[in-house]
């Protein structure tokens, strides 16, 4: 039996502000196996950033467990849990959170160096390979502030993938672009040999995953 990548159940999630508590997530159960390619759509505030946070061990849920190839990301420390993130995750947000001060192939370069490979030369070559792949290969040597949104969300993206995660969580990564330049953007990611889930608020571009969950008050369902 294969062992998922992803195994969310019963999952809930408040936030607590101004004296109210605003439920985001209710219950909610999700499994996503190795290589399997998902989108996730739904209305905006609806619990779909949170949901991949609590994925990536950066939010604790406030009951039910999430495991990460078979480990229970809420029995893991802060240390342990960055540990899976740099290891096994690959996380693209909204906001593309580059370094603002290294060009993109040094941002690139920066998430190598913090992998397992890190012998002499490769992660120049990675980065390089990455920013050619996502078609930004040309601004490699610009800052953040010296690119444009949908550039910098593609920068983000290889930043994500730089140490070869087995799963990739991304977040309306491709909402700055134009349509058919999303669609390759895209593609590309769903090319690769990792498991993948990614918000978008596109139908046209949820429907390239194998597998497009809506999410609503009532949970995730598959569409």
């Amino acid at each position: 039996m294969t062992t998922p990548i992803v195994h969310m159940q019963g999952v809930s999630k408040s936030y607590v502000g101004s004296g109210e508590t605003d439920a985001v997530l209710h219950r909610l159960d999700l499994t996503l196996l190795p290589g399997e390619k998902a989108s996730l759509i739904g209305p905006s505030g609806c619990g779909k950033s949170t949901l991949l946070l609590l994925i990536a061990g950066l939010l604790r849920p406030d009951a039910g467990t999430i495991s990460i190839d078979a480990v229970a990301m809420s029995d893991l420390g802060d240390l342990a849990r960055a540990e899976v993130r740099a290891s096994r995750i690959g996380i693209a947000l909204q906001s593309d959170n580059l370094i603002p001060f290294l060009s993109a192939v040094e941002n690139v370069e920066l998430a190598v160096a913090f992998g397992p490979r890190r012998r002499r030369g490769y992660a120049r070559a990675r980065a390089f390979d990455l920013l050619e792949r996502f078609g930004v290969a040309h601004r490699a040597h610009q800052r953040p502030r010296q690119l444009s949104g949908g550039e910098a969300q593609r920068v983000a993206l290889a930043v994500s993938l730089a140490n070869d995660p087995g799963l990739l969580l991304a977040d309306e990564v491709v909402a700055q672009l134009d349509e058919e330049t999303a669609a390759d953007v895209i593609t590309q990611v769903l090319h690769g040999d990792f498991a993948v889930l990614y918000v978008t608020h596109e139908v046209a571009i949820a429907d390239l995953a194998d597998q497009r969950y809506a999410m609503s008050e009532r949970g995730v369902s598959l569409r």
